[in-house]
């Protein structure tokens, strides 16, 4: 800061301008020096100087330019913006794996601030990787033992390459440690949990792994967030965007790193469907992208439990009906693959179901925005979507159906599938070849190794807040005439539902 009357170490104001511009760039120097040091004297050497003061305007300098080639963001993004999100994903290497867990501006560019003023640092196993580049492995916890981690998502931890699972945690007594003999044998060293605070205060945890239903999602990712945790939360994150960027909030304020279960980002077929976009199977640009879903796309725990309606289907819970659950997933991949959907206009109707308040029909409509990290040029393409899962009529069969065309052709795909084949189609309709893929064993598997890559400083994530905002907020405009708007506990107000079909009687 330039002291009263313009001059600093005695400088005119524009040497003084010079100085601090040489000054940063000396500090960033310093910073890829440091890096490439033991932890324990890189630590030490940075702590020794005076340097630390600068270390925020350095970061400036350079983490404005990653932003644009993030993976979680596309396009111009009126989401709020992360100053830890965007120093954090110019990390190259870092001294301590606390620069790797969290994402401080300094961290950012690989300068240690403090490695022993953590007492959890103390008490916590090292596991440096031997060449000092991050981090060996990371110390995960899982809250919420449901179905989703049976197969989709729970053994990944088990299996990934640096991922090391110290701790689950569930509710009900006894349930954690049966999930953990299920899964892991009798003698698994994972700690089971009934009690949140415990789980926290493990010694071994550095990173938490969401997976409760929606409606538990801000109470719990603000606990992990004030035990100074990064976290994996699955999708939708909130039940709302205003819930969503709340969850964000909670760790951008701790300079925390927060990951996004949007699994299909990291599938084999999801890049493959980019690089044909990339390659020109549709032409040099997209000019639409069109959806059609008739039937519950996969969703799983949909028969309901005595009285109860499947969980999926009670607002308070999910926010809303299958589209929370379901639609998401493609509201996402075409922010993935095309950018940002832009100009939305929509409708959500309960066109068959007067056993539940919630909606089962909804439609899409709006054109994709700037996009500077879609795979091809789709800015100002259209997009049409539809969900209706509205009961059958008999002889109707279930639809799945994800096109992207351009003015050389159109790709073809079934969107809730991981796997299943996708196909190539010329100006006139034609196929002219189809690619087919396996399936994964754990469809979230790739998406756990890309986090947790990035926990250890040695990738990146193409799934974080700032995308997982986005979609909540194209699914908010779209439902919200149905619930009379989204920005407030709607969930908490079902008689003031203007499409809830009681309403309507």
């Amino acid at each position: 800061r330039t002291p009263k009357g313009g001059r600093i170490f005695g400088q005119s104001p524009r040497s003084a301008t010079m100085l601090r511009a040489s000054c940063a760039a000396t500090l960033l120097l310093a910073s890829l020096y440091l890096s490439a040091l033991p932890p324990g004297a890189s630590a030490f050497i940075f702590t020794s100087l005076p340097l630390h003061r600068l270390a925020a305007s350095a970061t400036a300098v350079v983490a404005e330019p990653a932003r644009r080639a993030s993976p979680c963001r596309n396009g111009d993004d009126s989401t709020p913006s992360s100053a830890s999100a965007k120093a954090s994903s110019l990390s190259s290497g870092v001294s301590t794996r606390r620069e790797v867990l969290g994402s401080s501006v300094v961290g950012g560019v690989g300068l240690a601030m403090s490695s022993a003023a953590s007492p959890s640092d103390a008490t916590a196993p090292s596991r440096a990787s031997p060449d000092g580049g991050g981090v060996s492995s990371v110390g995960w916890g899982i809250v919420g033992l449901g179905d989703v981690t049976a197969v989709k998502s729970g053994p990944a931890f088990l299996k990934c390459d640096g991922s090391n699972l110290v701790a689950v945690m569930r509710r009900t007594p006894g349930k954690a440690a049966e999930w953990v003999r299920s899964l892991d044998g009798p003698d698994s060293p994972v700690r089971p949990y009934d009690d949140l605070g415990e789980f926290l205060s493990d010694p071994d945890l550095e990173a938490v792994y969401v997976s409760t239903p929606p409606g538990s999602h801000l109470e719990i990712c603000r606990r992990v967030a004030e035990a100074g945790k990064a976290c994996y939360v699955e999708k939708p994150v909130g039940r709302s965007g205003a819930e969503t960027s709340a969850i964000a909030e909670a760790f951008e304020e701790r300079g925390l790193k927060l990951f996004t279960a949007y699994v299909s980002r990291a599938y084999e077929r999801t890049e493959a469907v980019r690089t044909l976009l990339r390659k020109g199977a549709v032409g040099d640009r997209i000019t639409s992208v069109r959806y059609r879903l008739r039937g519950t796309g996969g969703a799983r725990g949909m028969d309901a439990d005595g009285a109860d309606l499947p969980w999926r289907l009670r607002a308070s819970v999910s926010g809303g009906g299958l589209i929370m659950d379901v639609g998401c997933h493609v509201v996402d991949r075409i922010d993935y693959l095309c950018g940002p959907i832009v100009n939305v206009e929509g409708k959500a109707e309960n066109r068959g179901s007067p056993w539940q308040d919630v909606e089962d029909y909804v439609s899409i409509k709006g054109k994709i925005g700037p996009a500077d990290a879609a795979a091809v040029r789709s800015q100002g393409a259209s997009v049409d979507l539809e969900w209706d899962f509205s009961p059958s009529k008999e002889g109707e069969e279930p639809v799945d159906e994800f096109i992207i065309n351009g003015p050389g052709g159109s790709l073809r795909m079934a969107a809730m599938s991981p796997s299943l084949p996708v196909e190539v189609l010329d100006s006139k309709g034609k196929v002219l070849r189809t690619l087919t893929f396996e399936a994964p064993q754990h469809a979230a598997q790739a998406l756990i190794q890309k986090v947790t890559d990035e926990l250890r400083g040695e990738g990146r994530s193409p799934s974080c807040a700032d995308n997982a905002i986005r979609t909540s907020k194209v699914l908010d405009i779209a439902m919200g005439g149905y619930y009379g708007g989204r920005d407030d506990a709607f969930w908490d107000r079902p008689e003031t539902w203007p499409g809830r079909p009681a309403a309507e009687g």
